[in-house]
């Protein structure tokens, strides 16, 4: 049996392991359910989420309807986190090794850079929101900074721009030498301190529109249930589009849970909770500016350059700005990091893989994503129509075919149940495509415009049936090795030995 487990050790730290990859030891999980509450009010307190809660209100919703739309999202939201996470906390795995058990050991790195892939472009899209408001508090001290260049453009972007992203770019870097640490202490003042700004943009809207009357007696562009419920049905697809990606990769936090319970009530309080006061203080405001400037501003900073107030100017953007730097570390940072160190695990550990993350972001050109609101909800439905299918394939093996049970020192080998044919299960990358067919057709073919409009739901439903079918059809070969399966309560790094 020594043999076998030799092998292992070599195999497992030359191929499929670092020190980033391993299960956390229990006696390093310190985070409690203020930590993850304040690391949803990070997360949601940020410029492309108001843009998107806005937005809602511009397609035209009622400011009823649109915070109807973000609640009801919220909550399908916090059940499949809370579920997701609960492998995360139990186990203390990362996403790229959780995710082992139904892709294969080899496989899991497909949907893990995809996974990456994602949230390195939503890093871009935070870094230039937040570099948007850094522009506006420059011109403000300096009116010569917007026209600094003359004509100079790279790629749709001016000089000032330009020098505004990699400004705010770099000091997203600056944070990233720290690891988790560093992000939990940072969500612990940020998630707080962000309510500062929405507060005086909210008090500032009601006074705008003589109170809140004016602002919720508004009826949208809809005037009956059979012509909203599409749209309403679809605004939810899209509130749930933005977190798509944490739902996959949640475990990457809640590995750190002290117990599960930390986890669960921990998301309680800083998903719902916090999206419900950010829909209120979004809508109001974006509704607000409507009837301040006659039309809606679904981007804060387009609002705060109609101010002309140098301190609110100032505090505000460094708010702001805060805020985009601590959602891009916790949602945008993390998951790329070990997504990476999983795919080349001997070169990349979390903070080379948080580095290389960073400065692939410039290449997907955010400034082009940002442009217009339709064309964000529509990246959001096309990420909600791939990830989807992955998150119904993880519900669907760690809860009906695993039973919440895993061999965790079997994730780290060629030798083990999880390594299926070859290091791959066809039986996920089938679901998968299924899925992600059935829920993104509806973009090609205008027919099928419907399954499109929910495409999350769509694609984690098909996935899931579409997983245990195949699972049970054709289940894998049983090639565990017993004394490897490792029981929870021994979990840590001396019990893998790697």
């Amino acid at each position: 049996m020594q043999d076998g487990r030799s092998k292992f050790t070599a195999e497992g730290a030359s191929k499929f392991s670092n020190h980033d990859l391993l299960p956390i030891p229990q006696e390093k999980r310190n985070w409690n359910r203020y930590n993850f509450a304040t690391v949803w009010m990070g997360m949601i307190h940020n410029i492309p989420t108001y843009a998107t809660a806005g937005g809602l209100v511009a397609m035209g919703l009622s400011p009823w309807a649109a915070i109807a739309a973000i609640m009801v999202g919220s909550l399908v939201l916090y059940g499949a986190l809370a579920l997701n996470g609960h492998a995360g906390a139990k186990y203390g795995l990362p996403f790229p090794v959780l995710i082992r058990t139904s892709f294969g050991v080899i496989g899991a790195n497909i949907p893990a850079v995809l996974r990456a892939f994602v949230a390195i472009m939503w890093f871009g899209i935070q870094t230039f929101a937040g570099s948007s408001a850094l522009m506006v508090l420059l011109v403000n001290i300096w009116p010569g900074w917007a026209h600094l260049g003359g004509s100079f453009n790279l790629l749709g972007l001016s000089l000032p721009g330009l020098l505004s992203f990699l400004v705010f770019w770099l000091a997203n870097v600056l944070f990233l030498n720290h690891g988790m640490e560093s992000i939990r202490k940072m969500e612990i003042f940020a998630g707080p301190l962000v309510y500062v700004v929405f507060i005086g943009l909210v008090i500032w809207a009601i006074r705008a529109a003589h109170g809140l009357g004016p602002i919720y007696s508004q009826t949208g562009s809809f005037h009956n249930f059979g012509s909203a419920f599409m749209p309403f049905v679809t605004a939810v697809t899209g509130i749930i589009g933005i977190w798509a990606t944490l739902v996959l990769n949640v475990v990457d936090f809640t590995r750190f849970a002290a117990k599960q319970r930390e986890q669960v009530f921990g998301q309680l309080l800083g998903l719902p909770g916090t999206f419900f006061l950010f829909a209120f203080a979004s809508i109001t405001v974006s509704s607000g500016a409507k009837v301040a400037f006659g039309q809606v501003l679904w981007d804060p900073v387009q609002i705060l350059a109609h101010f002309h107030n140098p301190i609110v100017i100032l505090l505000s953007v460094v708010t702001l700005c805060m805020a985009a730097v601590s959602t891009n570390l916790a949602a945008n940072i993390v998951s790329p990091a070990y997504d990476l160190a999983n795919l080349f695990p001997k070169w990349i550990d979390f903070r080379r893989g948080a580095y290389l993350s960073a400065i692939l972001s410039i290449f997907t050109l955010p400034w082009k994503l940002m442009q217009y609101s339709a064309s964000i909800f529509a990246f959001l439905g096309t990420i909600g129509g791939l990830l989807g299918p992955v998150a119904g394939i993880m519900f669907a093996d760690y809860f009906v075919f695993r039973k919440r049970t895993i061999a965790v020192a079997e994730l780290y080998t060629m030798h083990g149940r999880y390594a299926y044919y070859k290091g791959f299960n066809y039986r996920a990358f089938v679901a998968t495509l299924i899925g992600a067919l059935v829920s993104l057709i509806g973009q090609f073919d205008p027919s099928l415009r419907a399954l499109y409009d929910v495409s999350w739901f769509i694609g984690v439903g098909v996935a899931f049936f579409g997983y245990v079918t195949l699972m049970r059809l054709h289940p894998p070969a049983d090639i565990s090795v017993p004394d490897l399966v490792v029981p929870e309560s021994k979990v840590s790094v001396d019990t893998l030995e790697i």
